[in-house]
């Protein structure tokens, strides 16, 4: 076959080969974004090419060029915030992964007790109360009533025997626990009770935070836990 171009045929496989190569347009295509280098590009252009008698005021310029430099390391910096909150998510799930199996002291009103075993509660209140009772529960009802009686601001901790009002020792099992008590001006207030369990599931929720499942059945947050043993 003759050549149609002194330099091209068609045996010219690299020719062909090239030809046939798909291309990309918008990877060759100039970028849309206006950076720094050309706005300043714009305002030296302007200032070389503009009417002598007369001349710009370069202050308007000079401002959306700072007005341009505070949006781009604005979104820079909400960019590194971005990737480090999702590196602490990442590092909350392995740390939630580790609690599996795990003794916890919670927030909470459920707690496991093994029968022969002593079980240890924790009372938190908010101001110094007075005549603090502490009130143990089963399915059927009341097991066991402690009586603390006073008891400062922040945490006292209670220890449960496991045996109930008639002195038999309680079997294995779930048990809830209330207290209250009074104020310096005889109100009756409820005093939070930090108990024990077992994480036996760890879940991630979908905005990144993270719930444990007890062993009780009972969902809490990670920021519930207030200690952590083997």
């Amino acid at each position: 076959m003759a050549d149609f171009f002194p330099d091209i045929t068609t045996g010219n496989t690299d020719y062909f080969a090239a030809m046939q190569q798909n291309t990309n347009p918008k990877s060759n295509a100039p970028s849309q974004a206006l950076g720094q280098a050309e706005f300043l590009m714009l305002l030296t252009t302007q200032m070389q090419n503009q009417d002598p008698s007369k001349p710009m005021d370069p202050t308007n310029f000079v401002s959306d060029l700072t007005a341009m430099s505070q949006l781009e390391s604005t979104t820079q910096m909400n960019a590194s915030i971005a990737a480090m909150t999702q590196g602490f998510q990442s590092l909350q799930t392995l740390q939630g992964a580790t609690l599996i199996g795990k003794n916890v002291q919670v927030s909470g009103e459920v707690f496991s007790h093994v029968q022969g075993q002593a079980s240890q509660l924790t009372l938190n209140a908010n101001e110094p109360l007075n005549d603090v009772t502490v009130v143990l529960s089963d399915e059927n009802g009341i097991v066991k009533e402690i009586n603390v009686g006073t008891m400062q601001s922040g945490d006292k901790l209670v220890d449960w025997n496991g045996l109930d009002n008639s002195d038999v020792e309680r079997p294995t099992g779930e048990y809830s626990i209330t207290a209250y008590g009074t104020d310096e001006d005889g109100n009756l207030q409820t005093v939070g009770t930090i108990v024990p369990s077992r994480v036996n599931t760890v879940g991630i929720n979908s905005d990144g935070t993270i719930t444990l499942t007890l062993a009780t059945g009972e969902k809490v947050g990670l920021e519930s836990v207030r200690e952590i043993s083997g």
